[in-house]
């Protein structure tokens, strides 16, 4: 098939598209929603009576804060002396085959 028979073929496909689209919107409007039957009270109303002034929280029931203290203690990481090694001998290869 041509190159030029293929560009039929999309344009077909997208007027398709387009006539169904049109079709369906008609067909099957989309509904508004539907308004609540209930709405629930709101929590909190607004009246004529006058506010009053609540003493401020005490603090009793957080843990207090722990105090420096002048103890000193003794580092535990102390250093191990350097050690060195020194070799004694050398050792030497020898063959235990027998001819």
């Amino acid at each position: 098939m041509p190159w030029r028979n293929w560009s039929v073929i999309v344009v077909l496909i997208l007027a398709n598209y387009v006539v169904f689209s049109i079709i369906g919107t008609l067909l099957f409007p989309v509904l508004p929603p539907a308004a609540p039957t209930h709405v629930a009270h709101p929590t909190f109303t607004p009246s004529g009576q006058v506010l009053q002034r609540v003493d401020p929280l005490t603090y009793e029931f957080l843990t207090p804060s722990p105090a420096p203290t002048m103890t000193v203690i003794p580092p535990t990481n102390t250093p191990t002396p350097k050690s060195t090694v020194i070799p004694t001998s050398t050792a030497t290869a020898t063959s235990t085959k027998s001819p």
